[in-house]
């Protein structure tokens, strides 16, 4: 299975939806951030994050170039709380932590089992801190 990417903003809560599934390969890097960019022009500094790893499997070497600059560029744009839903699955999660580490803050970063969960924790995080 081919790496899939997709991406979605709700502009009213000024959220950026990823999700990221099967197995990601050089070649279905530059798509990826296409899209992504794309994404990220919709949002505002500030934005929050929903990243759904659930069906995401470890990607070849080509690919985890791409996704640490895809990181860097939701860092860049301003992301302020991130939750990543796991679905249960470790494996895909590990790598994107080690890739991230460094480029995205881990101190606003929760998890969550689902997309509903997820936005249950962002809706009610408390920024007063």
């Amino acid at each position: 299975m081919s790496g899939r990417s997709e991406f979605r903003v709700d502009r009213q809560k000024n959220r950026l939806y990823i999700k990221l599934s099967g197995f990601f390969r050089g070649k279905d890097a530059p798509k990826a951030m296409e899209d992504l960019e794309a994404a990220l022009a919709e949002v505002q500094p500030g934005f929050d994050t929903v990243t759904d790893l659930s069906e995401f499997v470890p990607g070849a070497p080509g690919a985890t170039a791409a996704l640490t600059q895809g990181g860097e560029m939701v860092a860049a744009k301003g992301r302020r709380n991130a939750v990543r839903v796991t679905g249960g699955l470790m494996t895909g999660l590990m790598q994107f932590q080690r890739l991230l580490k460094g480029v995205l803050d881990e101190e606003t970063t929760r998890y969550a089992k689902s997309v509903r969960e997820a936005d249950a924790i962002l809706d009610n995080w408390d920024n007063s801190a």
